[in-house]
């Protein structure tokens, strides 16, 4: 996501109202119900959108298990009411039709701004059930159409039936079936198609490795297509770790050989942040799509860039910040990932620091320097306004433009900050320490102290202090 400009230009996106709604709902269910204690490590999904009615179709099996009990709500006793335990999907913006177990009907309301599942006691009993749902969703947040595209983006619980909170990772497999001559594009791998007697081609992706869901997605549409390869490298060595495919596509009206053009920094890209985290791409493959709008999001081994955010490139070579930013996420915001939303600025300060740095290895000193003002007179106007908070400050905020000063630009200054602290070779090791140390792991910020310390040999306390707690 990027740190410039509302992430959604449109006035129906809003990223920090629906991360409230979230918050408020899910402390409303913990409270309200006897439920039993459910997560969700697998969906398996069969989609097909309807583009005149702009809404999506879907069946659902979501493997579910009971979660430890650490995991419970501190202030919810589950299973107080063992005859009558509820099953909470926190997607309140779908329609689901039908839902079962095991061909067992189960039923289904809305309450509280969720849907709640009655599980009868044998079901409840068990430790992993298989849930079977038929349901629709509308296009709005999260789900957007265009008269021949369709894509999600980062509310992914308003198309997805959320078990749990959308910071929670999951594989995800998905069928698409889609009219004639569309293509699509999905979080991990395409699958040969599938094709039963009599029935639609389906279009198969699978990301096998658990992801936040907020980064699972798809998008399908009549796209241009183009690719190449490109090598990352270890940091230490120089020996290649892998050999990654890379994908381009765009609507009509974007050609191959624009694709191309538009997107040719990716793969000095890919090996910069590859040697930096000192991990290559997660994944063999990394597809950027290039759509109408504003809109700029990352995804479990794919990015959506709007035009309006890439075409600037045209002009000045050097505004390459939006490619740069969204693939530094494969590492930092996908790979690794918050454990709270009240310490996102480890996805997103640390992207914005990594796109400065890409800059600087790229561009010059000059260009990092200018990253780094842009983000203080961020942080200043949050300062102005009398709302400066430290980076892991769990409270709420008053408007997005804030919450973006705080956990973009402030949380981008306090990684200067420490490069600044530690010098050039300690920084980096620590940087590539937590990278390695945190590999497909929600964190928070201590796990980012103690990486550091390692590498400084000494106490970070005082400067995690005055930032961060």
């Amino acid at each position: 996501m990027t740190p410039r400009a509302p992430k959604f230009l449109a006035p129906t996106f809003s990223f920090l109202s629906a991360l409230l709604l979230l918050a408020s709902s899910a402390a409303t269910h913990a409270q309200t119900h006897a439920q039993a204690q459910w997560q969700a490590p697998a969906y398996d999904l069969l989609l097909r959108p309807d583009f005149k009615q702009q809404t999506l179709s879907a069946q659902a099996k979501i493997r579910l298990q009971r979660a430890p009990r650490a995991n419970a709500d501190a202030n919810t006793e589950a299973n107080t009411d063992p005859s009558a335990p509820l099953l909470l999907i926190n997607a309140p913006d779908i329609d689901i039709l039908t839902a079962s177990i095991d061909g067992q009907s189960l039923s289904v309301h809305k309450q509280d701004g969720a849907w709640a599942i009655t599980l009868a006691p044998t079901l409840a009993s068990r430790q992993d059930l298989t849930l079977t749902l038929d349901y629709s969703a509308r296009a709005g947040e999260g789900l957007v159409f265009g008269a021949d595209y369709v894509y999600t983006a980062f509310h992914s619980c308003r198309w997805l039936p959320c078990v749990g909170a959308d910071l929670g990772r999951a594989s995800l497999s998905l069928a698409l079936d889609l009219p004639d001559g569309m293509n699509s594009l999905a979080s991990g791998l395409a699958l040969p198609p599938s094709q039963a007697p009599g029935a639609p081609k389906l279009q198969r992706w699978q990301q096998a490795q658990p992801y936040p869901l907020y980064t699972l997605g798809f998008a399908a549409g009549h796209f241009k297509h183009a690719q190449q390869s490109s090598l990352a490298h270890d940091s230490s060595d120089g020996a290649v770790k892998r050999e990654a495919t890379l994908h381009y596509l765009g609507l009509a009206d974007q050609p191959a050989s624009a694709l191309l053009a538009k997107f040719k920094s990716t793969p000095a890209m890919l090996a910069f942040f590859s040697a930096k985290a000192g991990l290559p791409l997660p994944h063999a493959s990394y597809s950027q799509l290039l759509l109408p709008g504003g809109v700029a999001q990352e995804a479990s081994s794919y990015a959506l860039i709007g035009r309006r955010m890439l075409d600037p490139i045209l002009e000045t070579e050097q505004e390459d910040w939006v490619i740069a930013h969204e693939l530094a996420h494969q590492w930092w915001g996908t790979l690794i990932s918050c454990a709270s939303w009240s310490e996102f600025w480890l996805n997103e300060g640390i992207t914005v620091f990594m796109t400065a740095a890409w800059k600087q290895q790229r561009w010059g000193e000059a260009a990092y320097q200018r990253e780094m003002a842009i983000a203080t007179r961020a942080w200043q106007r949050a300062k102005d306004a009398g709302f400066d908070k430290p980076l892991s400050w769990p409270g709420d905020y008053p408007h997005l433009s804030l919450k973006r000063a705080i956990h973009y630009s402030k949380g981008a200054l306090f990684m200067h900050a420490l490069r600044q602290d530690l010098g050039e070779q300690q920084f980096w090791a620590g940087l590539q320490h937590y990278t390695q140390s945190n590999a497909g792991r929600q964190v928070r910020a201590r796990d980012l102290q103690v990486a550091m310390e390692a590498k400084a040999g000494r106490s970070l306390q005082t400067l995690f202090e005055a930032w961060v707690y």
